[in-house]
């Protein structure tokens, strides 16, 4: 059997994207196609196509196309879809935004999967061969994580990556942010690959770095101390993503520290409580607590880049230098600023809905620099406007330099090379926001 499994290009999908390509030093890849992949029996002929760098062949004679879709590229994937079943080709769309809007998503495809892939995609293809390939399947979203296959990676072109050493661990996240995707569709079990497992997995990677994509490394803290001691032989660096109450605990911050962590993205959020969104234990004076944080990090060599989220219906134009002053007093190393994105599925599209707010019905536009919704207290021109300064002051060369230099004591040439490229592809990025 031939497969063709397809992550289509949101640019491509945004005419105001069409300029702009994404720099390899933000680049790398989902584990959801690398999956299916993976559960494909061995004698399928299985190709990953990149729709961001790769043509995508029509006219090729393939059994089965297999298309993975987030919101925003979701018409891209529609497009894509309906260029083969034109052709006569079956194709299966899946992923994060076809779980989110199944009947929207089976209107463009043979068949969709709702949910994840191991206990669905293996009766997807017997159906297939047999003839009854069944208009959607459903997923239990509760598979057990042991004895997974690996992902393959061998499948893409690592070139275009900055690395393809993405590994999981858990699956799952138990807060409740209102904003979030994950909990919001998939529900709020943790689920945890047996450690000697993701150990082995890690051991058979390429090169010395790879990035630990777990849903929040700040949960399962038993677990968790538990694979990181077992890094700390392997002398592997790596990078990964947590919720503040990581740092609540000094010996998790002393093992990620031996274990080879060179950077953590730490969601932030908003440097004023939110309902709906996760809280830190001791936060008597949560700016302080950030700044503590960060200092935490750097004292074990980590380097810290700030989550921001704006468009909180508590927030007023104050918040955005009161941020600004976080960050740059702070002295995170990178910043991801983002405007609440109300993806649907997520309690927050919902209420925002029931409310009259939403104002963006094309899903083009559903990405982290553009307002979707009407605001409490701000017109939509003034929060863009003030949304840009803060990204553009965050980062002017000047204080890129500064960045560079503060993290010299704590970084190899190398890491210092990629926080430029990181800090540089951001400023590039903002001129599609103006």
């Amino acid at each position: 059997m031939r497969i063709r499994l397809i992550y289509p290009s949101s640019r491509k999908a945004n005419p105001g994207f069409q300029q702009w390509k994404q720099p390899k030093s933000h680049r790398y890849p989902g584990l959801g196609l690398l999956t299916v992949a993976g559960l494909c029996p061995s004698e399928c002929d299985v190709k990953i196509v990149d729709d961001e760098y790769e043509q995508i062949n029509y006219e090729e004679k393939v059994d089965l196309v297999g298309i993975s879709l987030l919101t925003v590229s979701a018409f891209r994937a529609y497009k894509i879809a309906r260029n083969f079943r034109e052709r006569g080709v079956p194709v299966v769309l899946g992923g994060m935004h076809v779980t989110a809007c199944p009947e929207e998503a089976a209107v463009y495809a043979d068949s969709i999967v709702i949910g994840e892939a191991e206990d669905t995609w293996p009766q997807l293809l017997r159906d297939l061969e047999s003839g009854d390939l069944k208009g959607s399947y459903r997923s239990s979203n509760s598979s057990d994580l042991s004895n997974l296959p690996l992902p393959r990676r061998e499948l893409l072109d690592k070139k275009k990556y900055i690395t393809v050493n993405t590994v999981q661990a858990t699956r799952g996240c138990p807060f409740n942010c209102e904003f979030c995707s994950i909990t919001a569709l998939f529900g709020h079990k943790t689920r945890l690959r047996p450690v000697e497992e993701v150990i082995e997995e890690i051991k058979t990677l390429e090169g010395n770095v790879f990035v630990l994509n777990d849903d929040n490394l700040a949960q399962k803290i038993g677990y968790f101390k538990e694979l990181y001691r077992n890094l700390i032989p392997l002398k592997k660096k790596w990078v990964g993503n947590a919720s503040m109450n990581i740092a609540e605990d000094k010996e998790t911050l002393d093992l990620l520290e031996r274990c080879g962590c060179r950077g953590m993205l730490i969601g932030f959020e908003s440097i004023v409580p939110q309902d709906g969104v996760k809280k830190i234990t001791r936060q008597r004076d949560r700016v302080l607590r950030h700044k503590e944080i960060v200092k935490e990090f750097h004292q074990r060599h980590i380097k810290v880049m700030g989550a921001f989220i704006f468009g909180f219906d508590n927030e007023d134009e104050s918040i955005f230098e009161r941020t600004l002053e976080f960050a740059l007093e702070s002295k995170i190393d990178m910043a991801q600023i983002n405007i609440l994105t109300p993806y649907p599925g997520t309690p927050l599209y919902k209420r925002l809905d029931k409310e009259g707010r939403i104002t963006e019905r094309s899903w083009n536009n559903y990405v982290s620099s553009n307002l979707c919704f009407e605001l409490k207290n701000m017109s939509r021109s003034a929060f863009l406007a003030k949304y840009t300064w803060t990204k553009s002051r965050f980062h002017r060369y000047p204080e890129i330099a500064r960045r560079l230099i503060r993290a010299l004591p704590i970084s190899t040439p190398y890491e210092l090379l990629l926080l430029l490229a990181i800090n540089l592809g951001i400023r590039k990025s903002i001129k599609l926001i103006l």
